[in-house]
Order: C-alpha cells, then structure tokens, then sequence
C-alpha cells in the first residue's frame, strides 16, 4: 500500500488477523480510525500521519518494517505522527509489559496540541518517542519506551511532556538502563503546567528496567496522615526497577516548580535534599544544597524549576517513594575535612593514613606518591569510604601501607573521588628515611635560600623554629596544621631547624646549610 491515504471519504483502515497493510517510503496521510488485529509494516523511510481519532492495536498485532526483515540495520524503523486537528487522540497500544509482546511502535511523534492519551492497555516505542506539540497522557496506562536499551526521547520541554496524572496512576518504563547510557531522563508531570520530570543514571554495568511517575502532594505516612507540602514541594515521585530490585547503585536527579514550594521550604531551600520515605518515615539525606537550575529538558534551562540529586546504594525496589524537603541547618557549606598523615615504619614501608570529619559524598580515596628524583604523583591504591551512602557526621579512620624503600624523601596525597566524578586533593605530606613516630625534613639541603620544612607523624606541632650557629633565634614559624612549609633564609651559614611541640618541648632538629649561591 503504497500511496497516500488523503481522501477525506476514507472511513478507517482495518487490517484483520493474517492480513498485511504496508506503507512504504513514502508520506502517507490517514484521515480515520486505524484498527490493526495483523501486521503493518512501515518502511524505515515511510511517515505516517494519523489523523484520526483512535488507533488500535490488537494484542496478537505487529507493526514491523516489512521491507528490511523486520527492520533496516540501524534498528530503526518508520514514523508514525499523530498530528490530529479536532480533539485529543486516542492510542490502544496492544503490548503486554509482562511477557514483553505485542504490537509496539519503531518511532512515535506527538503532534497534537490538544494531546495524545493511552487508553486500554500498555503502548510501546521501541526507538523514539518526539515531541513536537501537545502533551502524552497516561491516565491508568504504561508507557515503554525502549527495546533492550532505554530508546530515546526527544522534543520535550516544560510545554510537552508525558502526563502521568495528579494522582500517579500512569507509569513511564525505560528499558535495560545500564551505566553506560549516563543520565536516563523521564520527562513526566503531573498535569499541564506541571512539569517534574526525574532522570537515572545507573552504576551498574547489569541493566534493568526503571520506571517512574509523578502524583501531587506529600503525606506524612506517604498514603496517609498530614499533608507536608510546607516543607516540602507538593510533589511525590515513585520510582522502581524490574530486574534486580534492592540492588545495585543509582544516581537520581529530580525536578520540581518553584511554584510547587511550600513556604518553610521556600525560606530555607538553600538547605533542600531528596528524602525517600521508609519503613521509619520520610529519611532526612545529604547534599543539602540549593537546587539547580531546571535543566531536564531538551532545550536549555528552566529558570522556574529546580533540581537535587541524591545516591541510593540498594535502595530503589520495585517501588520507592521520593520528594524533597529542607532543613534549617546550615549544612550548605560542609565539605569533607581530612587529616593526612604517613610515616616510615622501616626501611621498606611507609604507612599511610588519614581520618574526615564530616565526609560528604566521598565514593573512593587514591593514595599518590612522588618520589624526590620524580616529575609527579603516581597512584599507589584505592580505598572505598567506609561512609553510608557516602556521608558521615562520625570519625572514620583509614590506613594503607605502601611498599617503599626508597632513600630520599617521599610525597603523599590523597585524590578524593566524590559519586558524581569531581575530584579534589588532600594537602601533601613528606616522608624521609628514618623510621619513628615524627620526623623533622628539611630540603634541599644544602639550599641556596629557599628551602621546604615538612613537619610529619604523630606529634602536635606549634612551631618550626631557627637558630643560628650561636644559638640566637632567627626565625619562629606557627604550623597552624600545615604539612609542608615554604621558608627562606637570606644570610648563608649553617643553621639548626627544629620543631617546638603545644608544650614547649623541643622535639627535633636537623643541620640546615644556606650557601647564598
């Protein structure tokens, strides 16, 4: 069937059980219901305007690409637009979420500004989803999007979008999201002008099936109980997973409308996070942080939207709750503080080790080494925080010995990885060759002026101080906790450096020789 369908007389396709209807590439116009009980191929080039009112696919129909096997090698098959112009449209998918058959959609177009609605049962786009204009309605209905992979979805913006209903009832799944496809975005709200879209991205390589909605609204025991839409944004989001439920690790971003902010909220969203409800209630969680600007959409940002992010390591079932609350806290600028120390515990191995107070975000630490004859820092071992969720409030030690029998002075750092891939260094500390609890290190010595003291172990240290060869001192330096020190001396001559502990003891010196070169 390859010309256009464009008389107006037309009065509706039925393709019955065992028969074939097939567009080939060419644009076709269809004015009228289509009913699809057999198979109807659309060639890969093919676009198909819909017209009608309803189109329905029988659960035992197909839909293929009749003149490349099934479908051309990209795996993309032709266009169907529903570009309707009197009234909302109607689909009756015909697909089966639960034994994954059916007819299914190689490419979907809404074009329709009084929108597109699912009735009956589950429709599914194997390959895109295109918004052009009007909204998707889900009602009680399932959207699948995708085919072994999460398919794509485009054109979508505050103004078109899928509409999973005020009270949630329809649902989005994109299929086998895996780490490889980075952010997964499901552009869903609740109705028109509520736009609240949630985005995935999975830290597994296993993939799995995600599905979301959006309903208004946040009660204390999540079905019941008080409403908390003062302190939060008036939206809940149920978010699950097929396969592998109460496993694995995934990054969620969700975007709500300021217009949607309870007051409390509003005053102190500087300190918002995403708060998942559990057995115990809604769970208070960290960053918070002031949202960012809307940016789940297809087309720039959306200066009216705001959007946090949280990690959940096992956490999303088959169907976890989420919104967004604040707290009055200024948690805003915490960060990770860290206390880097290492030592030689003899001629072949240093150890390494630190403590953080509070730890935020944190996934894993590097440990680096310079050697004092190497241009720069080499990784030496990872080490997992020990953090839930990546935040503590607690002291969390950590060690690691390295294998090092070098002669000269030895640098260490930390490379602090946090869950979203930033990356930020702990301050350097220096180890000699001398095995002990502290050392003293100074270098290079002899040194024409400039030299480094590096105050290094156990010992609390207030100051480096030195003196002269007549015992006279020329120069008092706080450590005020610093690791290593740059310090310089004018006159050459030999001079004695030590390190003055919070007690006044000294507890160490070493020869320094200035030669003013």
């Amino acid at each position: 069937m390859a010309a256009a369908f464009t008389a107006t007389s037309q009065q509706g396709i039925y393709v019955p059980k065992k028969g074939k209807v097939y567009f080939s590439g060419d644009t076709a116009t269809i004015f009228s219901n289509v009913y699809n009980y057999g198979k109807l191929g659309v060639d890969k080039k093919a676009v198909v305007n819909f017209k009608g009112r309803k189109w329905e696919n029988d659960k035992e129909a197909m839909i293929t690409d009749e003149g490349n096997a099934g479908e051309d090698a990209s795996g993309v098959g032709g266009l169907i637009r529903f570009n309707g112009d009197s009234g909302r449209q109607q689909i009756d998918g015909g697909y089966n979420a639960v034994t994954r058959s059916g007819a299914a959609f190689a490419r979907l177009e809404i074009h329709n500004e009084q929108g597109v609605e699912l009735t009956g049962s589950t429709t599914k786009v194997r390959h895109q989803l295109h918004f052009s204009a009007g909204h998707l309605y889900l009602d009680n209905n399932t959207l699948v999007v995708g085919d072994g992979a999460p398919g794509t979805i485009t054109g979508y913006d505050s103004i078109r979008y899928i509409i999973t209903g005020a009270g949630g009832t329809g649902v989005l799944v994109r299929e086998n999201i895996r780490s490889r496809d980075s952010w997964v975005i499901f552009p869903v709200g609740t109705s028109v002008n509520a736009y609240t879209p949630v985005a995935i991205r999975s830290r597994s390589s296993q993939g799995d099936d995600y599905h979301a909605r959006v309903y208004d609204g946040v009660k204390k025991e999540l079905f019941s109980g008080n409403e908390l839409i003062e302190e939060g944004v008036n939206k809940t989001w149920q978010i699950g997973k097929r396969n592998r439920p109460d496993n694995d690790e995934t990054e969620i971003a969700l975007q709500h409308q300021l217009a949607d902010e309870g007051g409390v909220f509003s005053a102190n969203r500087r300190y918002s996070y995403i708060s998942q409800f559990k057995n115990s209630g809604w769970d208070t969680s960290y960053p918070q942080v002031y949202p960012v600007t809307g940016y789940l959409n297809s087309s720039g940002r959306l200066s009216g939207g705001g959007v946090n992010t949280r990690i959940l390591k096992s956490r999303i079932s088959s169907a976890s709750y989420f919104t967004k609350f604040t707290s009055k806290g200024d948690t805003s600028l915490r960060y990770t503080r860290v206390w880097l120390n290492a030592y030689r515990m003899d001629q072949n191995k240093v150890q390494v080790h630190w403590t953080t107070k509070p730890e935020m975000n944190i996934r894993y630490f590097v440990v680096e080494r310079r050697l004092s004859n190497e241009a720069g820092f080499s990784n030496r071992d990872s080490v997992l925080s020990q953090a839930v969720n990546g935040f503590s409030d607690l002291h969390l030690h950590y060690a690691l010995e390295d294998a090092n029998r070098y002669t000269g002075n030895s640098y260490y750092r930390l490379r602090l990885v946090d869950y979203s891939g930033g990356i930020s260094y702990s301050n350097v500390v220096a180890v000699g060759n001398k095995a002990g609890g502290f050392q003293l290190l100074v270098w290079p010595n002899p040194t024409a002026r400039h030299f480094y003291v590096g105050v290094n172990g156990l010992a609390a240290v207030k100051y480096v101080v030195i003196w002269n060869v007549q015992g006279q001192m020329v120069h008092r330096e706080p450590v005020n906790e610093r690791n290593i020190i740059p310090l310089s001396l004018q006159l050459p001559g030999n001079y004695l450096v030590g390190f003055i502990s919070h007690s006044g003891q000294v507890l160490e010196t070493r020869k320094l020789v200035v030669t003013g070169d």
